[in-house]
């Protein structure tokens, strides 16, 4: 009786390794890389800081500027998605740098 080698197809090395842990998942180790994740998780920590308080500068520069629609960017999203017919973008596109990082942060 000969038996069929069901991995015979796949090259060897990671390709073979994978088709193996298809096969059998209990032989399957994967690193967490946990310190690599928490450094990571710290710096994108520090960054959305660091934009959070440019933004809470940015608000209130812009709700006291009479220019445009700038006093309402802070409590009007139409008015802050409309920000480049103001000429300064500056505080929406910290919002949609903040708002990237934040999903990442929070995956």
């Amino acid at each position: 009786m000969t038996s069929v080698d069901p991995l015979k197809n796949l090259v060897a090395g990671y390709p073979k390794l994978a088709g193996k842990m298809e096969l059998q998942p209990e032989i399957s180790v994967f690193r967490r890389f946990g310190a690599l994740n928490s450094r990571n998780l710290l710096y994108l920590q520090a960054e959305i800081t660091t934009l959070e308080k440019d933004l809470l500068d940015s608000e209130t520069r812009d709700s006291l500027n009479q220019t445009g629609g700038k006093m309402y960017y802070a409590r009007d999203w139409g008015s802050l998605s409309e920000s480049s017919n103001d000429g300064d973008t500056e505080q929406l596109e910290l919002v949609m740098k903040i708002r990237g990082l934040l999903k990442e942060y929070s995956k």
